[in-house]
């Protein structure tokens, strides 16, 4: 997650007032207890298994070997439309070994549209765990369900998330799990650890071959991740942890000198990505960076997952670097103009949203009701409030101790700048410029399936000077990286309330839980469940429902429902809905 320029310290009542004081949020929603499984999988198959990138008639799986041997490795793979395996649909053998990490993946091919599958691998004896993975329908689609998660930090918490995911799965099947990137972290390992058992391995910040491969190793062990990929196919695309904080085409602000050549550490990650995702290759003649592709869900909706980090974004602009420039006469609208209205900062490039636009256009003239983007990086319009009216000169001074640069932020918090200077927003005339190519294509129904920023988040898309809509956005917190409840304490939600009440395009904001997006889609509408979990610092956890949304078309474009009774945002924030 990039860190918000909004950032505030942990201190009690900073910004007491806003909303009458703090609480609980969801105190009255239902809460179910859950105890996340423990223990780590031993023997040939300790990674577990996955399957992901389904089409109509094959999909891919994948599992990894734990070597007992040197040399190349024979593993026999099996699937079938029953669990005990007694008719074999498709079988294969193929070999692995050292170059490939003993990692396994294989397209099972010659499956039917929209039908269940069981899978396992077999290799000297050894049996892995089954699988359950399902193609896409093909033609008359009335539903599907999908799990959305976002970043998955192994030193801030266990994956409670992704137990309870498991968990409904196997009462009420999902169709997909759609990871939005951060699916592992890049850093070294922490010097105060939350956790002792959740220590980064390697040690070091990774950087070469051998440490991506390590690192995906070490989340793979998970028993909670292995649990949901066994579940249900993924689809996946990768944010910037999974190379470097903070990437760009050309960079990242966590690469830095004495780290090498960029383009040989982004080589590295990319091949690692590769051979540890259930993910098909990069065509014949693609850069590995080109990971958007689409996916048709019969006649229901499309999929559009896309790259918004390695293939064209220009690099993101430090907002505290510039000052001395924003605050001189003038300044902030110079410095809009000149830098952050810069035409050339790209976030797509041409191909890839010629790519989205030809895929949603012939969509929406095949009839399909819903049109997603599986987006990283938040595309709703949030910018900074004014903070200077809730801190005091007595808490400056004592914030000062923890955060130097308390001073500056309040400052340029006066100038309506970015919350999140990495995502969208730090690239405005490219979200205008493709918000300009929907409407062209006659494509104003989106609906923008977004990670990154550890909150959840509802926002309406809509042009920058508020004549045109062009969908909804739901943001899903993290999986288990830290919400700013963590920096925030007390003062989370009177943060929440004001960035809600200064920013119209923002429907609702929790930064107070992780959590996931439990997406039900209908033909006539989407029921999106933000579900929560209690902690993530225990095992022991309990389960809610965070808030709740319908989607509904509105004419050209789509719609989220409003509850009735208290005001949208605060309840919520405050109460959740349903």
């Amino acid at each position: 997650m990039t860190k918000p320029f909004t950032k505030l310290p942990t201190r009690r009542g900073i910004l007491g007032g806003l909303a009458g004081g703090s609480v609980a949020a969801c105190s009255d929603t239902k809460r179910t207890p859950f105890t996340a499984r423990s223990e780590t999988r031993t023997g040939r198959f300790s990674h577990g298994i996955a399957s992901g990138d389904p089409f109509t008639t094959s999909i891919m799986l994948w599992t990894r070997i734990t070597p007992e041997e040197k040399g190349d490795i024979s593993v026999i793979w099996e699937i079938s439309k029953s669990e005990d395996f007694a008719s074999i649909t498709s079988k294969g053998e193929i070999k692995t070994g050292l170059v490939k990490d003993y990692t396994v993946k294989v397209e099972a091919t010659g499956l039917k549209p929209g039908q269940w599958y069981f899978y396992r691998f077999r290799s000297k004896g050894a049996v892995s765990p089954i699988g359950r993975t399902r193609t896409l329908p093909d033609g008359p689609t009335e539903e599907a369900r999908f799990a959305i998660v976002s970043c998955a930090n192994w030193q801030h918490g266990y994956f409670n998330v992704y137990d309870h995911i498991a968990r409904e799965a196997k009462k009420n099947p999902f169709d997909a799990l759609i990871h939005l990137g951060d699916y592992y972290y890049e850093y070294a390992a922490d010097p105060s650890p939350l956790l002792a058992d959740r220590i980064h391995d390697p040690k070091n910040e990774i950087i070469a071959l051998d440490d991506y491969r390590r690192r995906h190793a070490q989340y793979r062990s998970d028993p909670n991740l292995q649990d949901a990929t066994a579940q249900m196919p993924m689809i996946a695309v990768w944010d910037d942890h999974e190379t470097s904080n903070d990437s760009w085409k050309g960079g990242a602000e966590n690469h830095n000198e004495g780290e090498g050549n960029w383009a040989d550490r982004k080589e590295a990650a990319l091949r690692a990505y590769y051979e540890w995702m259930p993910l098909r290759e990069p065509k014949l003649g693609s850069s590995r960076s080109d990971i958007y592709r689409a996916f048709e869900w019969g006649d229901l909706a499309s999929l559009v997952c896309v790259e918004t980090r390695l293939t064209a974004r220009a690099e993101q602009i430090v907002v505290e670097n510039y000052l001395d420039e924003i605050t001189a006469p003038g300044g902030a609208d110079k410095f809009k103009k000149d830098r952050l209205y810069d035409p050339s900062r790209e976030m797509f490039g041409a191909d890839q949203q010629n790519f989205i636009i030809d895929t949603f256009k012939e969509s929406k003239q095949a009839g399909k009701p819903w049109r997603f983007l599986v987006n990283q990086v938040i595309m709703g319009r949030l910018l900074t409030p004014d903070f200077t009216p809730y801190i005091d000169e007595a808490s400056l001074v004592k914030i000062e101790k923890d955060w130097a640069g308390v001073r500056a932020f309040l400052t340029l918090s006066k100038y309506s700048l970015p919350v999140y200077p990495d995502s969208w927003d730090g690239y405005p005339v490219a979200r205008e410029n493709f918000y300009q190519a929907l409407s062209n294509a006659d494509v104003n129904d989106m609906v923008v399936l977004t990670g990154d920023a550890h909150e959840f988040w509802v926002n309406e898309l809509k042009s920058e000077n508020q004549d045109n809509k062009y969908g909804i956005e739901l943001v899903t917190s993290s999986v288990s990286s830290q919400t700013l409840l963590a920096y925030l304490g007390d003062a989370t939600a009177d943060h929440n309330l004001l960035l809600t009440q200064s920013n119209a395009d923002a429907r609702y904001y929790n930064a107070l839980v992780s959590g996931y997006l439990d997406l039900s889609v209908s033909r006539k509408n989407i029921k999106a469940r933000m579900v929560g979990v209690s902690t993530v610092l225990s095992r022991d956890y309990e389960a809610f429902e965070a808030a709740a949304f319908t989607l509904r078309k509105s004419g050209n474009t789509v719609k989220v429902g409003s509850p009735k009774g208290l005001n949208l945002k605060q309840r919520a924030l405050f109460h959740g809905l349903g």
